[in-house]
């Protein structure tokens, strides 16, 4: 679903053009209320997807508005509804121009991306005289479309998962985001690469599920022996992604209380072991008798996911469980990686009082940056499920 456009003139002053003529310049407009997500691209269910520049130019006549890579211009940002990460991804719609003298914002060829178009009247069947979101949000339709070739019985929830796990924040904000580069591409551009296939420096796992509330799901992934070695010094990319879909109740005003249910996700500490965890899981959502000692695991270090769902990772004032589609990640060196890597998924109570299933999908990467170590086969192995005769 497209993000919205904002336009370039508006009767009522809210254009982009208006924006500029008061000095409001690019992107820094962005930021007023008209230019946020437009209905129905809130919604909690949808990909949204926004628009960013395919290219930068800047000529005697003109410049663009932001450069390769940046908000396009006319793409409405995130957040969504009740600080919901939206847009979900971002893809090339095109950009604008504006001139040198007079501050006119105007649609250029150079600026528009290639598309394929009617010949009723007589015109060509590829042009580039036009832009917006509209033309961004195809581009991921097709990814969706190779993912239901390759798993025609998975639900939505996997899918979206899968979208969302394959997509990448423009750089520099992928190793930095900040909370203005997720509002403007929420969690970056997805790879029909990434998304659809591994690759030897990169393994992912899926699993999809049905989990209720005050329920927890526990996943462990094992790091294989070399991987960790004192010796070596690797960049290792972790990325988890969990998406869920539940009933709503159109009369409540956040989140958590719109939804039937809702989910979570977290993950096990520095040094934390798997039955440690576990323990914590358990006591923290069954409130049973555990040996967990909560004081012993504050002392622990946490992984430095990027977002959190606390508000206080890098990205200042933006919590990834205020959406149904989580997505984090953190670079770790090879080194500090521990034996297991732990996953909890949590179930929380929401208006349901029958207490329904939720169905969600969960998805974990694992990728060695830089390098062309070979990882793949090795963390495959190492997690096989060996099945009792």
């Amino acid at each position: 679903m497209s993000a919205g456009n904002i336009s370039i003139s508006n009767a009522r002053g809210f254009g982009i053009s208006h924006f500029i003529e008061n000095g409001n310049n690019y992107p820094d407009y962005l930021n007023e209320l008209y230019c946020r997500i437009a209905n129905p691209a809130q919604s909690s269910f949808a990909i949204t997807v926004g628009s960013i520049n395919h290219i930068s130019i800047d000529n005697d006549e003109f410049q663009s508005l932001g450069n390769r890579n940046d908000i396009s211009p006319f793409s409405r940002i995130g957040t969504g509804i009740w600080g919901m990460i939206k847009p979900d991804v971002v893809e090339y719609g095109g950009g604008l121009s504006l001139s040198k003298t007079g501050n006119i914002v105007s649609i250029k060829n150079e600026l528009s991306p290639e598309l394929v178009r009617s010949t009723l009247h007589g015109g060509s069947a590829i042009g580039n005289d036009i832009v917006g979101t509209s033309f961004a949000t195809p581009k991921v339709s097709y990814i969706v479309s190779q993912l239901l070739k390759l798993y025609p019985e998975e639900n939505v929830n996997l899918l979206r998962g899968l979208v969302v796990q394959g997509a990448r924040l423009p750089e520099p904000y992928f190793e930095t985001p900040s909370a203005t580069s997720i509002k403007h591409f929420g969690y970056g551009i997805p790879s029909l690469e990434r998304v659809t296939k591994n690759s030897d420096q990169r393994i992912t796992f899926y699993n999809t599920g049905n989990i209720r509330a005050e329920e927890g799901h526990i996943y462990s992934l094992k790091i294989p022996e070399f991987l960790r070695s004192p010796a070596e010094e690797y960049g290792i990319l972790i990325e988890v992604t969990v998406a869920y879909t539940a009933k709503v109740r159109r009369t409540r005003q956040k989140t958590k209380s719109y939804l039937s249910s809702w989910l979570d996700w977290t993950s096990s500490k520095v040094g934390e072991v798997f039955d440690e965890f576990k323990d914590y899981v358990l006591k923290e959502i069954e409130n049973e008798v555990t040996t967990y000692d909560r004081d012993f695991r504050n002392a622990m270090s946490s992984w430095n996911w990027k977002i959190k769902s606390d508000k206080r990772g890098e990205v200042d004032g933006i919590s990834r469980t205020n959406s149904t589609v989580q997505k984090d990640w953190t670079i770790i060196k090879s080194h500090d990686l521990p034996e297991d890597i732990n996953f909890a998924i949590r179930g929380h109570k929401g208006w349901d009082k029958s207490n329904g299933e939720i169905p969600y999908s969960l998805v974990v990467s694992i990728e060695i940056l830089n390098s062309s170590l070979e990882i793949y086969e090795a963390i495959r192995i190492e997690n096989e499920i060996e099945i009792p005769v």
